[in-house]
């Protein structure tokens, strides 16, 4: 039925995933990455940077709603925070769901990906003309150098740990995020997949323990992303993160507190694959 198909190039998955392409809608390449935009007849309209799928329209909310729900619910009052990455504008949508923000900082190096979403995700990029939403084109990293004790949320939002995006996993930079946080600040960022990735995610988890009283770790499943059970890294100066401490009081499609609660990988098993390394 369909003549063109795209096969996806992850470089730290052991498969290719490969999509039916119904329609090209766009495709170049920025200063940064090169940058696909294509429909495909399940999935809908997929987002592709440098070869690697990072969002497609029909499950983009699973990954968008614990990214940014998860950090945000297990902080009693978040106002300001920051996002580094997530041009595409989904986790800043989450985000801006929760009152309490006054100001969500997005710092997106690639212009080029903000302005791609909002021509052709604008369910994800409505987010960008929200009066508290400030946008920055630099990058993160430099950015958040200048600032101390200031956010109550630092999530990021990046692509794959390769390239200008492996200063994101470093020890060096999750000091520089401790430093920027409030007190009792916390930070989140996606961390891979423990099928593929185990090596990443432990990585991640070292690092930020090196610069963090409270670290953890919690999952979804996404059907996108190559490993399916994926992880995000979390850390607190101050809060149990597995426990919400308000109320839901906005729409989402997956997230819950019960969804919360049960994200986190159990101590048994965080001990095996964390701690000891050892696969399931």
């Amino acid at each position: 039925m369909f003549d063109i198909h795209f096969f996806e190039r992850d470089p730290y998955a052991p498969v290719r995933h490969c999509y039916a392409v119904s329609k090209v809608l766009y495709h170049t390449k920025s200063q940064y990455q090169e940058i696909l935009v294509f429909e495909n007849p399940f999935f809908g309209k997929i987002l592709v940077l440098d070869g690697v799928v990072q969002l497609t329209e029909r499950d983009e909310f699973i990954y968008h709603e614990m990214l940014a729900h998860v950090p945000l619910m297990a902080h009693p009052n978040p106002k300001k925070v920051l996002i580094i990455g997530g041009g595409d504008g989904g986790t800043l949508r989450e985000v801006l769901k929760h009152k309490s923000v006054e100001e969500a900082v997005l710092v997106e190096i690639d212009r080029e990906v903000i302005e791609t979403s909002k021509r052709f995700f604008p369910n994800l990029s409505e987010s960008f003309e929200d009066p508290r939403a400030i946008v920055v084109n630099e990058d993160g990293v430099k950015y958040l150098q200048d600032y101390e004790n200031e956010f109550d949320v630092i999530i990021v939002d990046s692509t794959d740990p390769v390239g200008f995006a492996y200063v994101l996993t470093t020890e060096e930079f999750f000091k520089t995020v401790f430093r920027a946080l409030k007190g009792d600040g916390i930070y989140a960022g996606q961390s891979e997949s423990l099928h593929y990735h185990l090596d990443i995610v432990r990585r991640f988890q070292n690092n930020l323990n090196s610069a963090f009283p409270i670290v953890d770790l919690y999952t979804a499943v996404i059907p996108t992303y190559a490993g399916y059970w994926w992880t995000f890294s979390i850390a607190s100066k101050k809060y149990d993160v597995r426990q919400p401490k308000r109320e839901k009081d906005y729409e989402t499609k997956y997230y819950s507190p019960v969804v919360h609660k049960n994200a986190f990988l159990p101590d048994e098993l965080y001990d095996k694959l964390i701690i000891k390394g050892e696969w399931l």
